[in-house]
């Protein structure tokens, strides 16, 4: 196994321990971000390296940790998992006294990695699609996925490629562990796109580490708790920043789950948003590991936006 190392010379992972790995991961990643936050908004520099960059970042990560004959999958957690499929069930009885509705809800994911989580939801039986930036990760996905789903599994840049759908395609939009890896300067515009794929009344879920437990990358490894992330994570948010940043994309609607455990998580009107907005500056005051218990525990690194029906 070998990568394409940001200066662009070859680099065979075979030999190489396990502390060697971390810091080829440590030194490839930072390097590839530092890239992708110095080349401007739009320009074919940035694009390219994000596609090289988590190519060669997956690939190191997929060597020591290892992963199924399925493919490489970080970040999973099966609630969340449940948690699509509860929003999916929601509009699929959207009908009057609890009839179907005739229009099959369908998924749209961004950074759908090796596909694990559209595979689930196709084999629930609702429609999937999605985008990914690496060539490796949709190799894997489309491994998983059913054979009449491929057409929907994109590769490239997400703002710039045409998906050739409609507007209001999708009723559930989701996408973990991605927004923190887009450069600020294109924040807003990959909420508006979502917000445009999205039908009326359609929902976006996003889990995105909280600024409270920073650094949430590769970072954490070699520097302290509540040090600035210095690798992929081109930007960690707390959750007034997500809120504000979804009104002013459109959303109406902005809520967090009530709080979540190992297994569930458990879903009510706001879920105290606003009080836990209101309360979310003391957590810097709290010891690390407890303000991270707090971000956990109360869903502060997740939210659902709804779009005005």
């Amino acid at each position: 196994m070998q990568i394409t190392r940001s200066d662009g010379s070859s680099q065979l992972l075979d030999e190489l321990s396990n502390d060697q790995l971390d810091l080829l991961h440590w030194e490839e990643e930072r390097e590839f971000a530092r890239r992708i936050a110095a080349a401007p908004k739009g320009a074919e520099t940035r694009a390219k390296a994000f596609q090289q960059g988590y190519d060669t970042v997956t690939t190191i990560i997929g060597k020591r940790y290892g992963e199924s004959s399925s493919g490489l999958v970080m970040g999973l957690n099966p609630r969340y998992v449940r948690l699509v499929l509860k929003l999916l069930k929601n509009y699929e009885y959207s009908g009057k006294l609890g009839e179907r509705s005739l229009t099959q809800p369908k998924l749209f994911e961004v950074g759908y990695g090796s596909g694990a989580v559209l595979e689930e939801v196709a084999k629930a039986g609702f429609g999937v699609s999605g985008i990914e930036v690496s060539t490796r990760m949709r190799e894997q996905a489309l491994k998983r996925l059913p054979e009449h789903t491929h057409n929907g599994i994109h590769l490239g840049d997400f703002l710039s490629l045409e998906l050739g759908v409609e507007t209001g395609t999708f009723q559930v939009a989701y996408w973990n562990d991605v927004f923190e890896h887009i450069p600020p300067d294109e924040n807003l515009d990959y909420l508006s796109k979502l917000y445009g794929l999205l039908a009326p009344g359609g929902v976006l879920l996003t889990i995105t580490p909280n600024w409270h437990m920073r650094p949430g990358d590769i970072t954490g490894l070699y520097k302290p708790p509540r040090t600035e992330a210095e690798g992929f994570h081109l930007r960690e948010y707390t959750l007034r920043e997500m809120v504000l940043l979804l009104r002013r994309a459109g959303f109406a609607k902005i809520s967090t789950p009530l709080f979540v455990t190992r297994k569930s998580t458990a879903l009510l009107g706001g879920g105290l948003t606003g009080i836990k907005r209101l309360f979310e500056p003391v957590l810097e005051h709290l010891p690390y590991g407890l303000a991270q218990l707090f971000c956990r525990g109360f869903a502060l690194s997740c939210t659902l936006a709804v779009k005005p029906g």
